[in-house]
């Protein structure tokens, strides 16, 4: 039936033109922005993660950009310590030549003060935007190293440095302490003690504990009477302090007691024990009392002493130089991986959300075709129409 009020061939072939310039719209879309999936209403799971993951790559691409900080601080401590090195080894060959008969020591000694200005130099320069991994000014460092990505966010990664000084540190430190014990069985050695402090614990001498009771040296003897033990502190140039409790001296300060607890009723412990005690090095160009920064010698003993320890400071300084070594390997792996993690990103982003150009272009001139022939095809049922007007003629 034809219907001047209805023509259904112009409708549906007006519905079939706009579906056809819907998909064309998209496509060109696609093609102008590079997109299949450029809002949330494309495809809203895809752009999601999308965004997600550029988010991501965003703050792994920031910790490489500190990290490139953190690298270029430490090949500055690097500069710095590979200086302080060589120095060192010429140190050595000043001292080295300390040691010869007829040697200039105040040639040398000229020669070691400015070595040791060299040394305090390189230190005091290792520097990069206010930081100093060599001079003790910072304690630790967390250098930002990457980003571990999760549901809920996500954490910061870290690589942990803890510095050391060269040079410049003048508290701190904790010390190390030694301790050994010996027994004593005999009947004899028991009976001496016996006798020196009495077969009990009821000893009343008036000796305050902590009093000096004789000195040898550089020694100081303590009597206590109230733990029946002598001791005696001692302390070497270097620093390094020696307290040695002993239960019974004689008149000169030296032990006649090698420990154990007698077998006599209420005894007290008449354990020897010695206990050495060196301090910490705070500083690596500081060994055993020795400073590398202000070395004098004055004969050949006090050279090979100094050359002794010149190479415990060469061994300290290179073993921090090898803990900065790996920690740069380190960042250099981090930074290696952040990169290669930010290309995954991106290539995973791209699989979803991109538009594949060689198939947007084939059907951009499809459908720009279909549109042709819908159109001609709407023309076509417009006319029908017309047609209507011939049954009245």
């Amino acid at each position: 039936m034809d219907s001047i009020l209805n023509n259904s061939a112009a409708l549906s072939a007006l519905q079939a033109l706009q579906m056809t310039q819907q998909s064309l719209n998209t496509v060109q879309n696609e093609v102008s922005t590079g997109l299949k999936v450029a809002t949330a209403a494309d495809n809203s799971s895809y752009w999601s993660i999308a965004a997600q993951l550029n988010a991501d790559s965003g703050v792994v691409s920031a910790s490489n950009d500190a990290l490139s900080q953190g690298q270029s601080l430490l090949a500055t401590a690097s500069s710095a310590i590979n200086s302080v090195i060589t120095t060192i080894n010429s140190i050595q060959t000043a001292l080295t030549q300390a040691t010869e008969p007829g040697a200039q020591i105040g040639s040398i000694n000229t020669s070691l003060a400015s070595l040791g200005q060299q040394l305090t130099d390189a230190v005091n320069a290792a520097s990069f935007n206010g930081l100093n991994v060599l001079n003790g000014s910072v304690a630790s460092l967390n250098f930002v190293a990457g980003f571990n990505a999760s549901a809920t966010g996500g954490t910061i990664n870290t690589i942990a440095f803890t510095t050391q000084a060269l040079y410049g540190l003048t508290t701190g430190g904790t010390a190390t302490s030694t301790t050994s014990q010996s027994a004593v069985t005999d009947a004899a050695t028991i009976a001496q003690l016996q006798t020196q402090w009495g077969a009990d614990t009821a000893d009343t001498t008036a000796v305050t504990a902590g009093t000096v009771t004789a000195t040898y040296g550089k020694d100081a003897i303590y009597e206590n009477t109230a733990t029946q033990q002598f001791t005696v502190q001692s302390k070497a140039l270097d620093g390094t302090a020696t307290t040695t409790v002993y239960t019974a001296l004689d008149g000169n300060g030296n032990s006649i007691a090698q420990g154990g607890t007698p077998t006599f009723a209420a005894a007290a412990s008449y354990a020897v024990t010695t206990t050495v005690t060196t301090p910490a090095s705070q500083n690596l160009l500081v060994q055993n009392g020795t400073d590398l920064t202000n070395l004098n010698v004055t004969s050949a003993s006090s050279a090979q002493t100094a050359l002794n320890d010149v190479n415990q400071a060469l061994s300290a300084v290179t073993d921090y130089a090898a803990l900065i070594g790996a920690t740069q390997d380190r960042m250099t792996t981090a930074n290696t991986f952040n990169t290669a993690l930010m290309t995954n990103y991106a290539n995973g982003v791209s699989g979803m959300v991109d538009a594949d150009m060689n198939t947007a272009s084939t059907q951009l001139q499809a459908l720009q075709t279909q549109e042709q022939l819908g159109i001609q095809s709407l023309s076509i049922a417009n006319q029908n129409a017309a047609l209507i007007l011939k049954l009245f003629q």
